[in-house]
């Protein structure tokens, strides 16, 4: 692999079946949700604190939660993305 800027790059075989999943929901035209939570660690430390994410889409409705300091998306942003969609 690659180093970009320090960072290790993603590989193409795990790109590539994601952007197949996604085409082929968008394809099915059904109300599907799609979406994918994450972590991003900021400070120093072994433990550095995180923010948490997650962005999706379903149908033709697109959306990003962000929750500074959250810890996992799943834990902090997932309930929120949740919630939206409930209302909806």
């Amino acid at each position: 692999m690659g180093r970009h800027l320090g960072r290790r790059r993603r590989s193409v075989t795990v790109v590539v079946p994601v952007a197949a999943l996604v085409l082929a929901a968008a394809a099915a035209g059904g109300s599907y949700l799609l979406g994918k939570t994450g972590t991003a660690q900021y400070g120093t430390g072994p433990d550095p604190p995180s923010h948490g994410w997650f962005i999706g889409y379903r149908g033709d409705l697109a959306f990003a939660v962000l929750v500074e300091g959250g810890g996992t998306g799943a834990d902090s942003a997932g309930p929120i993305a949740d919630a939206l969609l409930r209302e909806l």
